[in-house]
């Protein structure tokens, strides 16, 4: 299978749990946000369908609070057919860390064995059908000893899975640097920032605080505050509308509202 490489600006937020992941949420718990379905979305959907078919191995990659962890979820909750076992690990995880996660998973009776053959044998005969797609978000965060043993489970001629890693575009070395695994990786997709002439109209649709706003609006708090990331603009639809409940007035003024963000900021 040759490697492939894809770009896209997803509809973004975040969401963290410990062991297994649960669903996203959008970031602030945003009432009334919604997923915006882009075709660079679509693209990620499309890649990780293609993975899946081919038992392969996915790297999703972005910027902080670009949405490579809603994207995850929004495309997991869309195809449940790839039964998803969805792991956040620990930073610095060990393999008996990562052990235990995936016996809890996969749903596994008991403790996890304090025997680590034993563990891989019953975490490995759980992988051998039905196949399924090993999601590990935020994989950055593991060590090197764990990510040679996803490549040991994953070179196992028993078991049957796709692999999906998410990791942050800054601390994407760490998984490059492990070259069994990286060279076992056949689609390296990056998620991108909103490109600006997107903002007016995905904007207005990701909350209904913005349906009515002047582009120009958009544009402004885009450029001096949100940078096209979706973290940022959860953040200032927040901040927006709880100026707006304060006081009874729609925050029509961008720079004031920018002001309640980055006090003391200029803003012009």
């Amino acid at each position: 299978m040759t490697p492939t490489s894809y770009r896209g600006t997803p509809a973004t937020t975040t969401a963290t749990a410990h062991g297994t992941v649960r669903r996203a949420r959008h970031h602030l718990n945003l009432p009334h946000a919604r997923t915006v379905t882009t075709s660079p979305l679509s693209a990620a959907a499309a890649a990780l369908r293609t993975t899946f078919a081919q038992h392969g191995m996915m790297c999703l990659t972005a910027p902080a609070g670009v949405g490579k962890t809603f994207t995850l979820h929004t495309v997991l909750d869309h195809n449940p057919h790839m039964q998803a076992i969805r792991i956040l690990p620990r930073p610095q995880a060990r393999p008996q860390d990562l052990r235990h996660s995936l016996h809890h998973a996969l749903g596994l009776s008991g403790q996890p064995p304090d025997d680590c053959g034993t563990s891989d044998d019953l975490v490995r005969h759980a992988l051998h059908h039905p196949v399924r797609l090993l999601a590990i978000d935020e994989a950055h965060q593991l060590s090197a000893t764990c990510l040679e043993y996803l490549r040991y489970l994953c070179d196992d001629p028993r078991t049957q899975f796709a692999l999906l890693l998410t990791a942050g575009s800054h601390r994407i070395r760490a998984l490059r640097a492990t070259a069994m695994l990286a060279a076992r990786i056949t689609c390296w997709h990056s998620l991108d920032l909103l490109d600006r002439a997107d903002i007016p109209t995905t904007i207005a649709a990701f909350h209904p605080h913005w349906k009515t706003a002047d582009p120009a609006v958009l544009l402004h708090l885009d450029q001096r505050w949100a940078h096209g990331n979706f973290r940022r603009w959860a953040t200032v639809t927040h901040r927006s509308i709880s100026i707006q409940h304060r006081t009874g007035q729609p925050t029509a003024d961008p720079d004031a509202l920018l002001r309640h963000l980055v006090p003391g900021a200029q803003t012009r």
